[in-house]
Order: C-alpha cells, then sequence, then structure tokens
C-alpha cells in the first residue's frame, strides 16, 4: 500500500496546529492572597511558577510591560514586549530552539555535531546556549559591528568566534560573513549551517509563542504591533499569526536608512544598530505576499533610537538595545498619533541595553560615528 509522504508546508502546518492547541492559557491570579503556613515548604505548587527541565523549557512567556511615562498623552494604551527576560536575552532565543530542534528532527544530530550560523550577536548567543546544552560545538560569524559584550558571552557559551573585517559592496559586512559561511561549510561538509535569513521555522517561532502570547495578554484586542526588521522571523512569525487570528491587527516594521531588508528602501549606506537590517533582502519576508501581512514601514536613524532608548531607560526604567528604540522612537513620534487612546499598541523589544555599554551608550564609540546622542545626566557639572 503506497503511503502518502507530508510535504513540508503540510508538516509545519500540522506541528503549528497541535503546538497552538496545547499552548496553555495563563492561570487566573486569586484575587485575595492566600494566609501563609507555618510550614515553610508551601504544601502546593503556585500555579503562576513553573520548573523547567533545561534552559529550552525556559524561553518564552515573556512580560508586557505598560509605557506610562516616556509617551506624551494624548496617546494609545502602549506597552512593550520585553524579550531580555528570554534565557539568552533577547527574543531569538525563540528562533534559535526552532532552528535547531528542526535540524535535530531532520538530521539526528548528536553530540559534537558542528553548526555554523552567520549572526551580528544575539542569534549566535541563543544558538550558543542551546549548543552548549545538547552538546554540539557552535561556530560564530561576526563582524566588528558586534557588541563587545556579546562576543565575550559567545565565548563563555564556548562558541568558536570567526569575524570578518572586509566590507561588502553595500559598506556593510553581511555579505561577508555569508561568503565567510559558505567557505567553512566546504571546510566542514558535515557540519550543520543554520541560514537564519532563509529557514521557515524563524518565523514559525513567533507564530507559535510570540503572536499568541501578545494576543492572550489583551485578550486579542490590540489594534496595532511594531517589530524591528532584520532576518525576518519575528515580523513575518508574528504578521502571520494576526492576520490569520486577528486580520484588524496593524503591523508596523522599522528599520535603520540604509537597509535593505524592507523593500521600501533600495539606497544601501552605513547602518549602526545590531540587530536589525540587511544588505540584502532575507528571503523569509517572501516579498510577493509581503502586503498581505505588513501594514506599515518606518526608517529611523541610529542617533534618534539610542537616544530613545535612552530616554526610556531614564522614564520607564526599562534599559533596551538600540533597535528596542527604534521601536519605541515610532510608537513616541507616529503611533501615538495614529491610534486612539482606548486601543491597544504593542511593541516587541528584541534585547537589554546592558549588552551596548561598550559601544551605543560609550561616548567615544558615539563621538567617532559623530552621532549626536547626549548621555549626560541632569546635574552634571559642564
Amino acid at each position: 500500500m503506497r503511503v502518502e509522504q507530508e510535504t513540508p508546508k503540510e508538516n509545519i502546518q500540522r506541528e503549528r496546529t497541535q503546538s497552538l492547541r496545547g499552548a496553555a492559557e495563563p492561570a487566573p491570579r486569586s484575587a485575595d492572597p492566600a494566609p501563609r503556613s507555618a510550614d515553610p515548604a508551601p504544601r502546593s505548587a503556585d500555579p503562576a511558577l513553573r520548573v523547567c527541565d533545561s534552559v529550552l523549557d525556559a524561553i518564552g512567556n515573556t512580560p508586557l510591560i505598560r509605557l506610562s511615562k516616556f509617551i506624551p498623552s494624548p496617546s494609545p494604551q502602549c506597552f512593550v514586549k520585553f524579550e531580555a527576560m528570554n534565557p539568552g536575552g533577547s527574543s531569538k532565543d525563540r528562533s534559535a530552539r526552532e532552528m535547531l530542534l528542526a535540524e535535530e528532527r531532520t538530521r539526528g544530530l548528536e553530540p559534537g555535531a558542528v553548526v555554523i550560523i552567520s549572526t551580528s550577536g544575539n542569534m549566535g548567543i541563543g544558538l550558543a546556549m542551546m549548543c552548549a546544552y545538547k552538546g554540539y560545538r557552535l561556530i560564530a560569524i561576526v563582524d566588528p559591528k558586534i557588541s563587545p559584550v556579546n562576543e565575550k558571552i559567545l565565548r563563555i557559551y564556548g562558541a568558536k568566534i570567526v569575524k570578518v573585517v572586509e566590507r561588502d559592496q553595500h559598506a556593510g559586512y553581511h555579505l561577508t560573513r555569508l561568503k565567510k559561511a559558505e567557505e567553512l561549510r566546504n571546510k566542514y561538509p558535515d557540519a550543520i549551517y543554520i541560514d537564519q535569513y532563509d529557514n521557515q521555522w524563524n518565523a514559525e517561532a513567533h507564530y507559535r509563542t510570540t503572536g499568541p502570547e501578545i494576543a492572550r495578554a489583551l485578550d486579542g484586542k490590540v489594534a496595532a504591533i511594531v517589530i524591528a526588521a532584520g532576518t525576518g522571523g519575528t515580523v513575518m512569525g508574528i504578521a502571520r499569526y494576526f492576520k490569520d487570528h486577528y486580520p484588524e491587527t496593524h503591523i508596523w516594521a522599522v528599520d535603520e536608512h540604509g537597509s535593505l531588508a524592507l523593500p521600501a528602501n533600495s539606497i544601501p549606506q552605513p547602518r549602526y544598530l545590531n540587530g536589525m537590517g540587511a544588505s540584502q533582502r532575507p528571503a523569509n519576508y517572501d516579498y510577493p505576499t509581503l502586503p498581505k501581512y505588513l501594514d506599515k514601514q518606518h526608517y529611523v536613524g541610529a542617533a534618534e533610537s539610542i537616544q530613545a532608548a535612552l530616554d526610556l531607560a531614564r522614564t520607564e526604567g526599562i534599559l533596551a538595545g538600540g533597535s528596542g528604540g527604534a521601536v519605541v522612537t515610532v510608537m513616541k513620534n507616529v503611533m501615538r498619533h495614529a491610534y486612539r487612546s482606548d486601543q491597544n499598541v504593542v511593541g516587541i523589544l528584541p534585547d537589554h541595553g546592558s549588552r551596548y555599554t561598550a559601544d551605543f551608550f560609550d561616548e567615544e564609540w558615539l563621538s567617532i560615528r559623530e552621532l549626536p546622542v547626549s548621555l549626560a545626566v541632569d546635574g552634571d557639572e559642564p
């Protein structure tokens, strides 16, 4: 008897359905606190807490934080999803997990397997964290734009660092990193190369987790979501989830001037913000269908994004990186005028700003690049 084989698209749809059906609803909170027990050990587990069998299980379920001071009134109800709460410190943990697990299902990886990734930092850290747990060897291809802190974190996890220094024809390093990846694939023919720019599981991670988490937190009442454009995984995963389940939600993508990630820009130029932008258009965006999922595109500069991240830290106590600064720049300067005060607007903060104290938040680094960002604190001596 002939057995019909599933196509990759059918396989991912079946797994997606099973994943969404199994998603746990948030536990209701009791109105009144339970009385303290004389026994120091609790008699029953708090349903709001969870025990994870591994670091992989700790990924996701990051908080939505309301912005009450950063954005002037009148404005919509503004929230940010704080992805720095993932164990690897960024939203890339979600995609790294799904892409690596997909390789395990198809390749049957064994401890000692070599994994190669081209990364500006966060995706490499997410993979390094998981490779350390799984016993795999990670080779991370990076460039001079990587945050010194991120590079150190990669080394702490045991990743081998290969740094390219030659700029590509678009004045960036993206294409140079991809060329180096091809060289390493030829050198290690049995290695697993994870192409985050063209990988269905990159977006699928956010379709299965980030999108549903936002929808559950706000009971599906989301007027708009703004996301930093990079590999396309976060943008397309969240966009597809909401267009499938809440099609009235607007999806905004923000990118840095000079990036070619989105079709609205065609003039490459040097960029400074890590974790967003690209020197060529990632296949994850599926450009022929992009208008179906993306409602707005907006471009920002590095200086205004870094300044916004600094202002966010000093008003809300939320320290985001440069890409998070780009997101809240759009929320503050554009989106607050586009939505009513009774509507919910969400921004995705991909990582934590503490990783960028040697670059984005460093006076010398800013001065060399002639980025007019003021790090001064009120009351500082002139």
